[in-house]
């Protein structure tokens, strides 16, 4: 099997998910997001490193998990921005490694579910994984060797298709980005990571008293 480098971008938890509303934990869920997301990838067993790509001082100071990780400070603002300074790293350093973008507000990933989606991309030389609405992307996937083609934003999976990302059918758990309410009660009803039950549990508490 495919050995990978991850590359996760993440914004500044102070500027992410405005459209879970006035919560007062909203830059908090974004940083439990991008957590549990984080240990999904760096337990999955044939993550060879984990390319972070962040603006937000606190992630880059402090982040540590159980596999390699590097860390590169976003300079040119905006989502693509940041994934092609990423990839200008991962083509430089590990060119031998299949490559994958993978969203950073995936509450309820876990390993095995990229497990599963790695096993069907080292069979794609560019794959693609849309999110729960089937409109934007939650992962791109590339063959070694094979450049990825990244062009998120709104109506992305159709953008990645035309570019010739080929649609891989992602677990229920990869595909549930998380933006709204709705997107948390969904991802709530799979079951979300460490880092999002704590908060979430504290919320509750806080409320009932």
């Amino acid at each position: 099997m495919i050995d990978w480098v991850v590359l996760v971008p993440i914004k500044r938890f102070s500027e992410g998910k405005r459209r879970l509303g006035d919560r007062p934990d909203r830059a908090a869920l974004a940083e439990a997001f991008a957590r549990d997301t984080l240990d999904a990838v760096a337990a999955s067993p044939h993550v060879r490193m984990l390319l972070v790509v962040t603006d937000d001082p606190r992630l880059v100071d402090d982040l540590a998990l159980p596999v390699a990780v590097t860390v590169v400070t976003q300079g040119a603002p905006g989502l693509n921005n940041a994934i092609s300074a990423g990839l200008r790293v991962a083509n430089d350093r590990w060119p031998d490694w299949g490559q994958a973008v993978l969203a950073g507000d995936l509450p309820a990933l876990t390993p095995e579910d990229l497990e599963r989606t790695f096993g069907i991309a080292e069979e794609v030389p560019l794959g693609l994984v849309a999110d729960a609405h089937g409109t934007g992307t939650v992962m791109l996937t590339g063959q070694p060797g094979v450049p990825l083609l990244p062009a998120f934003g709104v109506g992305s999976a159709a953008r990645h298709r035309a570019l010739g990302h080929r649609l891989i059918r992602g677990t229920e758990r990869l595909r549930r980005d998380v933006d709204t309410p709705q997107d948390l009660a969904a991802a709530m009803r799979l079951g979300v990571g460490r880092h999002t039950a704590a908060l979430l549990e504290a919320a509750q508490i806080s409320d009932a008293v």
